[in-house]
């Protein structure tokens, strides 16, 4: 089954479910899908709404054209002027910020397609998704200190757990490009392929998820989130609880199930 993309809000964001996969597309084109404050109310919405939606289990995140996401739209900010300047800087932030969130609270697995050009918000976008497949053509770079400004995004959280914080220095202070091998040899994606197969490659993982426990699978982007601030102990007792709550769903009884009897499961995300 396929859903034809569907524009949301001001239509710098389509969205389509299909096969349970929800997926949402940056639609700027022109601007290499440039983050502005409309966008940020678009992907808000488009996030929202697969989250209430029980059709899609998963999520691919990607952009349309040859370019993820360049970053932040400069040209807002540039065009603002004097105390309006910081006020539009607030506005922007903010807004990318609470994507961030809503990415983090998703009760779905999220698989970012990087097909092309991924720089400073869009890797910050990109890391934080669950699975990363990157075109072995782009490149990530983190561009904040270039402009003279200073990274947002979550990506001073999320780049020091992931690579360490001098690796992550590097990438935030000297903005050299990295290579999809490098980005993968450090742990910051899942997957290389050539820019042609990315849409396709970063579906068959989506799909994979979208057929999976989609409750397992909540409480373990919980677990994972958790863990990098809980002590041992806390982590333990964060693992039993979810372990004894998932043991009341549907798809657990399944996959017990379906284990003993040496058969494939089939999950119903429930």
């Amino acid at each position: 089954m396929t859903e034809t993309a569907r524009p949301i809000g001001s239509g710098t964001v389509t969205l389509a479910v299909a096969d349970g996969v929800a997926t949402i597309t940056l639609n700027r084109p022109e601007v290499l899908h440039a983050f502005n404050p409309a966008m940020g109310a678009d992907l808000l919405e488009a996030l929202l709404t697969v989250d209430g939606d029980g059709a899609a289990r998963a999520v691919l995140l990607t952009g349309s054209g040859r370019a993820f996401m360049a970053g932040g739209d400069l040209a807002h900010l540039h065009g603002a002027t004097g105390e309006e300047r910081p006020r539009a800087a607030n506005a922007l932030v903010g807004a990318f910020h609470e994507i961030v969130l809503a990415m983090a609270r998703l009760s779905k697995p999220i698989v970012a397609g990087i097909n092309g050009v991924a720089a400073g918000a869009g890797v910050s976008m990109a890391m934080a998704c669950d699975l990363v497949v990157m075109a072995a053509e782009a490149k990530l770079v983190m561009a904040y200190t270039g402009i003279g400004a200073t990274p947002d995004g979550g990506s001073t959280f999320a780049l020091p757990r992931l690579i360490g914080p001098k690796l992550a220095m590097e990438m935030l202070l000297l903005n050299e490009p990295v290579d999809a091998e490098t980005a993968r040899a450090w742990g910051l994606v899942n997957r290389i392929v050539p820019a042609a197969e990315v849409p396709a490659e970063a579906m068959k993982l989506a799909k994979k998820l979208a057929a999976g426990p989609t409750l397992s699978y909540a409480r373990t982007r919980r677990l994972v989130s958790e863990s990098l601030d809980n002590p041992l102990g806390q982590q333990l007792a964060r693992e039993q609880e979810a372990f004894v709550a998932n043991s009341r769903t549907h798809d657990f009884d399944e996959g017990l199930g379906a284990f003993l009897a040496k058969r494939k499961p089939g999950y119903e995300g429930r």
